[in-house]
This record gives structure tokens, sequence and C-alpha cells, in this order.
């Protein structure tokens, strides 16, 4: 729910503040992750097994949420933005693999890098829980 979003997203900011930038990113991708899982689960009965891809991961929720930027009845511009949110949610997972705390990091994060993971991560979990609200809501998805 959003306020479990708010919580993670207040440890990302704090790890910032705290100069923990490689903490951060780690933090960042494991609340993408949790939102995503929690939205499988919860969209699909049986929710595939998840094998740490996270943009296999990814592409599951966006089909389930009907929001793959292959749909012929999207706009050409919301297919773009769609198709961005993609891309950043695969860098999202390898800035984690480079730059985090979680692996031996072959580069070290500075603040403006935290920012834009935890930034993104933010924008692409609201816009996806404000998508299953919606969806929800119109009756989309059950």
């Amino acid at each position: 729910n959003q306020e479990f979003i708010q919580e993670q997203l207040s440890k990302c900011e704090q790890k910032i503040s705290d100069g923990d930038y490689d903490g951060a990113i780690t933090n960042a991708r494991a609340l993408l992750e949790a939102v995503l899982v929690e939205m499988e689960s919860r969209l699909d009965t049986t929710p595939a097994s998840h094998d740490g891809d996270l943009l296999k991961l990814y592409k599951r929720v966006q089909k389930l949420l009907n929001l793959e930027p292959s749909r012929e009845d999207l706009s050409q511009s919301l297919k773009q933005i769609l198709s961005g949110l993609t891309s950043i949610v695969n860098g999202i997972s390898s800035v984690r693999n480079s730059m985090s705390d979680a692996h031996a990091r072959r580069y070290k994060p500075q603040a403006h890098h935290a920012k834009l993971a935890v930034n993104a991560v933010h924008t692409i979990v609201d816009f996806l829980f404000s998508t299953y609200e919606y969806q929800l809501q119109s009756g989309n998805i059950k």
C-alpha cells in the first residue's frame, strides 16, 4: 500500500542523507521488486516463481495491468513512455548490480546516482500502484 511505499522511500532518502548511496540503490531496487511481487501475486492466481530477474517480473506485471507498449489501442506517445519504463527497470537492475552494496562494486555511486535510482523507482512504483487501483475500480482486473 501507499504507506509501505512511503516508508521504504523514506529509508532510501535517509540513506542518501547519510551518504550511504549504494545502500539507497539497494533499497530502491528491493522496493521495486517487493511491489512487483505483491502485485503479481494479487493479479495472478498462479504467479510464476520469481527467479530474481527484475525485468521478467516487471514485464509479467506490465501485462497483467494492461500496460504493454505493444497494445494497438495506445497512443504512440504513451507507448514510448511505457517502453521507457521498461528500460528504466532494466537499468535499475543493472545499476544495482554494479553500484549497490548487494554485490562487489565496480563503481562507487555518488549522490546523484542514488537520487536518480530512488526517484526513478518512486515514479515507477507510484505509477504501477495508481494503475492497479484504477484498473480495480474500473473492473478491468479482479
